[in-house]
């Protein structure tokens, strides 16, 4: 067994737990909004609807990240190009998504908070891509490796937490 895999093994636990809480929150957060679909099909909580939706995008973002993560075998370099491809292809919807909070002026109730919130997530994601560029660099230098799987770590704990609070406030303060 080689010393990545060996690595990624002590971290096996992390990601087991990771994608289990990913997939419940998801799961509640599907469950929560479904029972308040009416109140987010209102041209005045449009805001709220996009970050409800990019706050789902963020829990299955997770949730790939860790189910990757529990590949075995999987080499450096792979890994990096799995995080890559997740992290790009599921942060597709920003743009669009600020360009709209932007430009909405009759939803604009929950435009400030919807902009404040896609911050942390930005930052969670860079955090992803740092991760991921560094596995896929990787040159075969174990303090490397421990190092690029810190940032997978930290931009998965990081986007969790955002996704947490994103959800608790939709579902405490707006539609509770």
């Amino acid at each position: 067994m080689d010393t990545f895999s060996q690595q990624l093994g002590a971290w096996q636990p992390f990601f087991m737990t990771l994608v289990g809480v990913c997939a419940t929150l998801a799961g509640l957060l599907f469950v929560a909004l479904s029972l308040h679909a009416a109140a987010l099909r209102e041209l005045s909580s449009a805001n709220l609807r996009r970050l409800a939706e990019h706050t789902f995008g963020d829990f299955i973002t997770v949730l790939f990240v860790g189910l990757f993560f529990l590949i075995p075998g999987a080499s450096p370099s792979f890994l990096g190009v799995i995080l890559f491809v997740v992290v790009v292809m599921l942060s597709r919807q920003f743009p669009s998504l600020l360009l709209q909070a932007l430009h909405d002026d009759p939803a604009s109730q929950h435009r400030h908070y919807l902009i404040k919130r896609l911050g942390l997530s930005l930052l969670a994601r860079v955090l992803l891509l740092c991760g991921a560029a560094g596995l896929f660099l990787q040159h075969g230098n174990p303090a490397d490796a421990q190092q690029d799987v810190v940032f997978v770590f930290s931009g998965s704990t990081t986007l969790l937490v955002s996704a947490t609070r994103n959800a608790w406030f939709l579902l405490i303060h707006e539609l509770g």
